[in-house]
Order: structure tokens, then C-alpha cells, then sequence
């Protein structure tokens, strides 16, 4: 197990900011923000979108590790979105999915030049699960998500991935989802991997809190920050006093 795996998995809730390269491609202004997403002092920075392209990932990853020390983690979307500047990677396979590339072709077109990078990789079952709405993911990948009503479907496709090796799980109901990863949902899951990631749709600390307590060891925040600006000090004083707890 890596160092950085290691650190998310240990025990203490954690909490990462999503950025989406596609939506920072201009460097002043992309800099700009970094500054104040860096006073929320998340535990990680994660990095990747839908489509976005390897120029718009590798200036994502540079402009962040120039400005903190936070580690930067990848959140691939296909094949193209890597740089290995950044700390690590989830290597995802869309579990939920019955695209084979998706579940396997982009891992294939990947797996060379991330083997031979050194990078920290974390093997990661990515379950998409239906927040309400008609996400980029869902578009992009041709997958349709899974109802959360269906809680065993969630749990034994959880299952399978732990038992093919993943070791964690990353359950995301999708950015702008109406509706968040259930409590019920990542109670169940939360047992079954050493690393439970849950993401999307969660517009204020209370929600955060939740599934920080339902048994998620990281939580993502991703699409809110461009709609809230306010939420960076929220979750500055959440991480503060967690931490320090």
C-alpha cells in the first residue's frame, strides 16, 4: 500500500476538492482560484473531468503543485487525463457500467505510461449511482447510473470490485446531483473496503458531516465551490475543527 492510501484510509474522515480541468484552462484566473481553494485546506486536491483533454490535465496538476503542498491526486477520466507531476492516482474501473471501455479498454491504453511513471496508484471501483439528474459522466460514458433503491445490486457490484482487487471504492451520485450518495447506501458499503470515497451533490457542511458518519472516509466536494464561494470558509472551519478534534 502506498503513502498517500495509506493517509486516507487510517481512520480519520477526510475531505477532497474536485477541479475540473476542462473548466481551467485559463492560467491568471485558474491561479486566482487555486488561492482560494487552498484556504479550505482540504486533505487532497483531486484533479479530472468527464473529457477533459492531457494540455488541460497537465496544467491543472502544475499550477497546483506550485502553489501547495497538498497532494494532488488524479481522477481520470479516460486515458489522456495524466500528468505524472501529480502525487497519485485513482486507477478507476467503472464498476457500475457494462461499457467495456470504461471497465477496461481506457485502464489498457493507461497502463503503460502509469506503470512506468513510479506514480502512487490506488486500484479504485467507481459505482455510479443516480443523484437525481443527467450527469456529464453518465453522458460521456454511456452508463446509466443505479437506482440507490437498489441496495443489493450496489452492494454485491461494491463486492465483486473489492474482491477483483480494488482497494477502494468510490461511490458519486454525479456533479450538480440533486440527490447525494445515501446514508443507507454507504453504510453498507463502508464494510466491505478499506477506502470508501463518496461524491457529488453536496451543498453544505450538515451533508458532509453525514457521510462522514455514515462510514465515508473521503468526502469530495467538487461543483458547489463555483456556485458558493462562501463554502471555502465552511470548510475551512469544518477541516479546523475536525482536525483538531
Amino acid at each position: 500500500m502506498g503513502k498517500l492510501f495509506s493517509h486516507l484510509s487510517e481512520g480519520t474522515p477526510r475531505l477532497g476538492i474536485l477541479i475540473d480541468p476542462e473548466k481551467n484552462t485559463n492560467t491568471r484566473d485558474f491561479n486566482h482560484d487555486v488561492k482560494r481553494l487552498i484556504f479550505a485546506q482540504p486533505d487532497i486536491f483531486l484533479v479530472g473531468g468527464s473529457s477533459a483533454t492531457r494540455a488541460q490535465t497537465v496544467l491543472c496538476v502544475e499550477v497546483l503543485k506550485k502553489q501547495t503542498q497538498i497532494p494532488v491526486v488524479l481522477f481520470p477520466g479516460s486515458a489522456d487525463q495524466f500528468s505524472k507531476k501529480a502525487d497519485a492516482m485513482l486507477f478507476l474501473s467503472l464498476i457500475s457500467s457494462r461499457n467495456p471501455q470504461y471497465l477496461i479498454e481506457e485502464q489498457i491504453k493507461s497502463a503503460e505510461e502509469v506503470y512506468h511513471s513510479g506514480i502512487e496508484t490506488i486500484p479504485t471501483g467507481y459505482l455510479l449511482l443516480d443523484g437525481g439528474t443527467t450527469t456529464s459522466t453518465s453522458r460521456v460514458t454511456k452508463t446509466a447510473p443505479v437506482d440507490q433503491k437498489m441496495l443489493k445490486l450496489i452492494e454485491n457490484t461494491a463486492l465483486a470490485g473489492t474482491l477483483m482487487g480494488h482497494l477502494s471504492i468510490y461511490l458519486d451520485a454525479g456533479s450538480g446531483a440533486l440527490n447525494p450518495v445515501s446514508e443507507e447506501v454507504i453504510a453498507l458499503i463502508s464494510p466491505l473496503t478499506k477506502l470508501l470515497i463518496v461524491g457529488g451533490g453536496l451543498r453544505n457542511i450538515e451533508a458532509v458531516k453525514k457521510i462522514h458518519l455514515a462510514g465515508a472516509n473521503l468526502v469530495v466536494i467538487g461543483n458547489h465551490l463555483e456556485k458558493d464561494p462562501d463554502f471555502v470558509k465552511k470548510i475551512a472551519a469544518y477541516q479546523k475543527s475536525k482536525n483538531s478534534g
